[in-house]
């Protein structure tokens, strides 16, 4: 018998059109707010199929998807540039004095040189904000039709019913994720639907958890190429290129080839200083994750559950086979949260090694249910507007 949610629902679970006219949005801005909360709906209507004591993967999305929000709206733009301009003045200080005054003019000094870098941070942080609003909608427009699929044929189902799954599944296209497959969906979607029935506790828990982490492994592997273009958007390209540009239009003569080459030639080294900089300042931000209780930095190993145990009691140790084998497969320390730690959040290894001890250590965690806006930003959103206040 399924055990049913009693949360309240204060939303209508989105049908596939509603969910597709998000897609379609323009405005990546309002597009992301309504992912979020979209995310949030399907997270409380999926414990009438999985009850409430464990969280699906929604709820996990709700947040990471409220998280991007913040570089879409380019919110954390401001403070980056301002650490990086302050970090950067040593060095552009001590490049004044050799730059050929034939090229720049009074423009050699320190302050011109910050004009210039504030300039191409802006370009790299559209892109930024470009990459994740992109990663945001292609995980969105796959996953969420999914969830919606699920709540649609499998409500009201007292049974399991192998028809029933093979229909669902039938959605689903075979292969590995490389060559655009949904084998991990497959599996995890399995595992939902067997969680439905299943009335051990501790079971049901390790088959919420196993889908959980299939399908966190399939969009980690989607989003690789987004993540990386977010990680190592070309900061030195674009600065030599405003560089060369500022004296295109500041000088009375225009650089010739030669004279451009010696300019990017003069002011490599620095550019390249500067992107490494910018990239250790840029990814330390990237890798957070606000949750309702609090901001979580991946760059360090996961919180465990309290002073007692690192999980939930019926994750303490998993035995259900294929989680054994997953778990093995993408965490280095499979019971323990420590290790965790995310070191390069550009390689999918890393990034699943501490994805899955969070889904783990908080997979019961109710303040998972909490919405991530108020009802009256909700309200806005639901006329179009991006609502006021801190989102």
């Amino acid at each position: 018998m399924v055990v049913r949610g009693t949360l309240p629902r204060l939303w209508p679970v989105p049908s596939q059109e509603e969910i597709a006219s998000i897609v379609r949005m323009t405005d990546p801005v309002l597009r992301n707010l309504h992912i979020t909360q979209t995310y949030h709906v399907l997270t409380i209507a999926m414990t009438d199929l999985l009850g409430e004591e464990n969280v699906s993967w929604c709820a996990y999305a709700t947040w990471a998807s409220k998280t991007a929000g913040f570089f879409i709206r380019k919110e954390v733009v401001p403070g980056l540039i301002r650490d990086l301009l302050e970090r950067a003045d040593a060095m552009t200080r001590s490049m004044a004095g050799g730059l050929p005054e034939d090229f720049l003019g009074t423009w050699a000094a320190p302050f011109g040189l910050q004009a210039l870098l504030t300039r191409a941070l802006q370009q790299i942080a559209d892109e930024i904000a470009r990459q994740l609003s992109r990663g945001n909608l292609l995980v969105f427009e796959e996953l969420a039709p999914l969830y919606a699929a699920m709540l649609e044929h499998f409500s009201g189902g007292e049974r399991y019913d192998q028809g029933t799954l093979d229909r669902f599944l039938s959605r689903l296209s075979r292969g590995p994720v490389s060559r655009e497959g949904q084998d991990l969906l497959i599996r995890a979607f399995t595992h939902y639907y067997e969680a439905m029935f299943e009335q051990d506790p501790k079971a049901r828990a390790e088959r919420i958890f196993l889908a959980n982490a299939l399908v966190g492994y399939h969009e980690q592997t989607r989003l690789q190429g987004p993540l990386i273009g977010a990680l190592h958007a070309p900061l030195r390209q674009v600065f030599l290129d405003e560089v060369v540009e500022f004296l295109g239009v500041s000088s009375t003569r225009r650089a010739n080839p030669l004279q451009e080459m010696s300019l990017r030639g003069t002011f490599g080294p620095l550019a390249a200083r500067l992107e490494r900089l910018w990239r250790e300042l840029s990814t330390r931000a990237l890798m957070r994750m606000e949750l309702p209780d609090g901001v979580l930095r991946l760059g360090e190993d996961i919180p465990a559950l309290n002073a007692e145990r690192d999980f939930p009691p019926s994750l303490a140790r998993v035995e259900h086979p294929e989680l054994v084998s997953l778990m093995g497969t993408l965490d280095r320390t499979p019971n323990d949260t420590a290790g965790s730690a995310a070191r390069d959040w550009g390689e999918l290894g890393d990034r699943m090694n501490l994805i899955v001890d969070l889904f783990r250590t908080r997979q019961q965690d109710r303040v998972l249910y909490d919405q991530p806006f108020t009802f009256m930003q909700v309200d806005a959103l639901r006329q179009g507007r991006v609502p006021h206040g801190h989102l």
